[in-house]
């Protein structure tokens, strides 16, 4: 009798526990950086630096993971192609802020998107653009940032000067080094230094009626040990999205700029 129910009890727990051991389990993921800055750093017991990832779309992923009762490390001081490249490596579990394309589709398992942009082309006043379609921006110099994808905006990276961070955009556009780049309104007003910079006088942006409206979206590597939890994020996603949480945690830092899932 006893015999049985040992028999039981350890077939139970070996459905049970690879479960648990998985929410135990910290998920990693990796999202786009900016210099941080020092006023926000903080040391830990063993002095080790404590860089904060913080964000509307941040907020927005850790409640699906906190729905799905998950434990997630954010990682946000490594450059935008090392952090893709650490997911494809499988050393990350996952990307936060991927556009989709069908390049990147070979490499990555996509999850459902969880907010859409605004794409818009940012320029000095001084020198505005003369643009009514793509191929316009062929008369200008752009800047770009390594590993962003510039499909939507029918733009090809290899064309733009390209920096590391945001900011390097910025510094570029305010010294004259380039004409104009090409980023999402929302992407901007996130980074660090996002909403002095368009609040400078200096700046101006416009809305190209050509650019397709990107999507964001979790990504993992293709057919990875993590592709299998997308069905699960993507359950919780929309949990969040149609609850209405995913809007109310959006207004809390994004003010007047819309939610649009």
């Amino acid at each position: 009798m006893y015999k049985i129910i040992f028999i039981i009890l350890c077939t139970h727990l070996f459905w049970v526990c690879p479960a648990h051991a998985d929410a135990l389990r910290e998920v990693t993921i990796c999202t786009d950086s900016d210099p941080t800055p020092p006023e926000k750093i903080k040391l830990d017991a063993q002095g080790k630096k404590i860089i904060p990832v913080e964000g509307a779309a941040i907020d927005i992923i850790r409640a699906v993971f906190a729905h799905m009762g998950q434990k997630v490390e954010f990682i946000g001081d490594l450059p935008w192609k090392r952090c893709l490249h650490e997911v494809e490596m499988g050393d990350i579990d996952f990307a936060l802020g991927v556009y989709y394309n069908e390049e990147r589709a070979k490499i990555y398992d996509y999850s459902t998107h969880y907010n859409t942009l605004t794409p818009q082309l940012f320029y000095l006043a001084s020198k505005p653009l003369q643009v009514t379609e793509s191929k316009d921006l062929s008369n200008y110099k752009g800047c770009g940032i390594y590993g962003s994808s510039y499909v939507h905006f029918k733009i090809k990276s290899e064309d733009l000067s390209m920096g590391s961070d945001y900011s390097s955009l910025y510094r570029k556009l305010l010294a004259n080094r380039c004409d104009y780049f090409a980023e999402e309104l929302e992407s901007v007003y996130e980074s660090n230094g996002g909403k002095e910079f368009l609040a400078n006088p200096l700046i101006r942006h416009i809305a190209p009626d050509w650019a397709q409206r990107p999507s964001r979206h979790l990504v993992t590597a293709k057919n990875g040990q993590n592709s299998a939890m997308l069905v699960q994020i993507n359950s919780a996603l929309e949990f969040v999205i149609k609850s209405g949480q995913a809007e109310q945690i959006w207004k809390k830092t994004m003010g007047d700029i819309p939610y649009v899932p």
